[in-house]
């Protein structure tokens, strides 16, 4: 509104003359002075205001009108502009028409121009205004929801448009191991700090990896891959991700050292397979979401971390999509409310970074594996004592050697 009225008195002092510019160019090259050309503006003057005759009743009224006009269109969008402009412009108009003896002043068309131009720097206000809230929102939305999400939102506002559709995606759950003990110990401004540090790495990591996160659920992150935009590689995004988070969990952790935080230690599980993806929700809010099974096994698997001791384990249908990683099969084990049951992983490398000593005990793992898996308990006792030794974790292999005795016991 100051903006418009600062340019309706520019304009309006410029067509009454209070004040003119003169520019002048004169092509100078060739003379003594070397330049090639010169360019002179000066000001004046063709009108005192003190001394000019009256300028009539229909130029103040038409003036009151353009005031008028500088308050009312920053108020209204870009169609209302447009509107009150026409409107504005027809009634300047018909007043010179009707009151010709009084219009002494400026003309019927520089005051209609001068319509034009405020009329034109309101709409260009509203575009830039419209372009700054749309990346405000843009910036906003990123934070809850997939970036290529958000674009669809902004093109689409209608959240009933984008239906849920099933996807074969990978889901990716990250615990916190001991969050209880951590959460007595700290009041709950540290606690929140503590949370924030660990919930921005595992953020910073999916998103580098091209992963969209779900949801924070206490001391959990649930991210995906493969929705809303489809990929082919999802499987392999969201393992490298975990991997990462296991990774840089030293980085983290020195950070916690320098604030005096305790250090933290973390659960992954990934499964891979079909979910329903979209926004889910009420008509008061929603969120983009997936569910179904692979949501359930990816949780059960993170949950088993802490029995098998290893940080990440991965569900069979994850390592079917990755031929050219090495996985270490950990157990088979009935999801609970699943009718099928899931083999557990736990990821090692590529095929191309494996050592000798490496692909030597995994031969040996699975070699155990299959003897237990057969009922030869001998042959499977032995073969893990000497992994547990060699290989490890040894609390792993004690836990099968354990079944082994129980297995035993029950025969």
């Amino acid at each position: 509104m100051l903006f418009l009225l600062m340019v309706f008195t520019l304009l309006l002092l410029t067509g009454l003359g209070v004040f003119r510019l003169y520019f002048g160019f004169d092509w100078t090259g060739g003379d003594e002075t070397g330049e090639l050309f010169a360019l002179r503006i000066r000001g004046g003057q063709s009108l005192n205001v003190f001394e000019a005759r009256p300028f009539g009743q229909a130029f103040w009224i038409t003036q009151l009108c353009l005031v008028a006009l500088c308050f009312v269109l920053p108020v209204f969008r870009i169609p209302g502009v447009l509107i009150i402009s026409a409107v504005t412009m027809t009634g300047v108009s018909l007043l010179h028409h009707h009151l010709p003896e009084a219009s002494n002043g400026t003309p019927l068309e520089f005051e209609l121009l001068v319509i034009v131009i405020l009329a034109a720097i309101c709409i260009l206000l509203c575009v830039i205004g419209d372009r700054r809230d749309q990346r405000k929102m843009a910036q906003l939305l990123s934070k809850f929801v997939p970036e290529e999400l958000s674009d669809q939102y902004q093109l689409d506002a209608d959240l009933s448009t984008l239906a849920g559709e099933e996807r074969n995606i990978s889901v990716l759950f990250c615990d916190i191991r001991d969050f209880s003990t951590v959460a007595q110990d700290l009041d709950s401004p540290l606690l929140a700090k503590w949370l924030n540090l660990y919930f921005t790495h595992v953020s910073r990591i999916v998103v580098r990896h091209r992963g969209s996160i779900d949801k924070y659920m206490g001391d959990s992150v649930m991210a995906f891959w493969g929705a809303p935009v489809a990929s082919s590689t999802h499987a392999f995004d969201a393992l490298n991700a975990a991997l990462d988070i296991q990774n840089e969990i030293d980085q983290l952790n020195a950070q916690y050292r320098a604030a005096g935080l305790p250090q933290l230690a973390m659960g992954i599980g990934i499964s891979t397979g079909p979910a329903l993806v979209g926004p889910l929700g009420s008509e008061h809010r929603m969120d983009y979401t997936v569910i179904g099974d692979t949501v359930n096994v990816a949780q059960r698997l993170e949950a088993q971390t802490r029995k098998y001791h290893v940080p990440v384990i991965v569900g069979d249908k994850t390592i079917a999509d990755l031929p050219d990683l090495l996985f270490r099969e950990l157990d088979t084990v009935t999801v609970k409310g699943r009718k099928e049951s899931v083999t557990m992983y736990q990821p090692l490398c590529s095929v191309e970074d494996s050592s000798e000593a490496l692909v030597e005990n995994l031969a040996l793992h699975e070699k155990a594996m299959k003897a237990s898996h057969q009922g030869k308990w001998d042959e499977a006792s032995a073969l893990f004592a000497q992994l547990r030794d060699s290989w490890g974790p040894a609390s792993m292999y004690d836990l099968y050697l354990n079944g082994i005795e129980q297995a035993r016991k029950s025969y």
